[in-house]
C-alpha cells in the first residue's frame, strides 16, 4: 500500500513510512482515506475493509494517525491512534453478556501480540441487535459489533498498530487465524 504523505512534518512521516510495508491477508484491502477534518493537524487515515468477494464477512474499519505538538488533553501524547471497526456477527453472541466485555480484549490482545506498544487506551464497543418491521418484517433479525478505540503509541514505530488493527477486524469478521493449520468447521468437511 503506497501512502500520500503530502503535508506531513518530516518527523512524523518517518514515522508513517513503515505504514507501506505492511503484509495483509488477502481476505482484506487496505486504502488511505481522507482524514476527517479537525482531527489534527497532522493526520492520515487508513480504511480496512474485508474482500467480499473472498470471504462473506463483512467488516469494515478505519484507522487515523494523528500528530499535534500541542498534546490535546486526553492524548497524554503528542500523537494519538484512533480506530472504528463494525462486523456483523452471530446472533447468539450479541445476546451473550459475557461476550460484551470481549471485544475490548481482542483489540488489546491484538494489539499487544502484534508488538505494539501503547498507553492511555480508550473507547468503546457496542453490539447492536435490529429486528426487521413493517414492509421489513420478514428480514431476519441480526447483530452488529462496533468498537471505537484511540490510544497513544509508546514508541515511534507504528507498523505494529497497524496490524495489530487489521487482526482485530479479522477477529471481529469471524476469519479464521492467519496460521493455515486452523480452519473453519464448514471448510473442514
Amino acid at each position: 500500500m503506497e501512502l500520500d504523505l503530502d503535508g506531513i512534518s518530516e518527523p512524523f512521516k518517518g514515522m508513517l513510512t513503515s505504514l507501506s510495508s505492511i503484509q495483509v491477508r488477502p481476505e482484506i484491502t487496505l486504502t488511505q482515506i481522507p482524514s476527517p477534518k479537525g482531527i489534527a493537524p497532522e493526520a492520515i487515515a487508513i480504511a480496512a475493509e474485508i474482500d467480499h468477494e473472498i470471504a462473506s464477512d463483512h467488516g469494515v474499519s478505519r484507522l487515523v494517525f494523528c500528530r499535534d505538538s500541542s498534546m490535546p488533553e486526553g492524548w497524554n501524547s503528542e500523537f494519538r491512534v484512533i480506530g472504528y471497526a463494525k462486523s456483523p456477527i452471530e446472533l447468539d453472541m450479541a445476546k451473550d453478556e459475557y461476550l460484551s466485555s470481549m471485544p475490548w480484549e481482542w483489540l488489546r490482545d491484538s494489539l499487544t501480540q502484534s508488538g505494539a506498544q501503547f498507553a492511555h487506551d480508550a473507547g468503546t464497543t457496542t453490539t447492536v441487535i435490529s429486528t426487521g418491521h413493517g414492509s421489513l418484517i420478514t428480514q431476519p433479525q441480526h447483530a452488529e459489533l462496533e468498537i471505537r478505540a484511540s490510544w497513544a503509541p509508546i514508541n515511534f514505530e507504528l507498523l505494529p498498530h497497524l496490524t495489530g488493527w487489521i487482526e482485530l477486524l479479522a477477529l471481529i469478521s469471524g476469519l479464521p487465524p492467519k496460521d493455515s493449520k486452523v480452519v473453519r468447521l464448514s471448510e473442514a468437511r
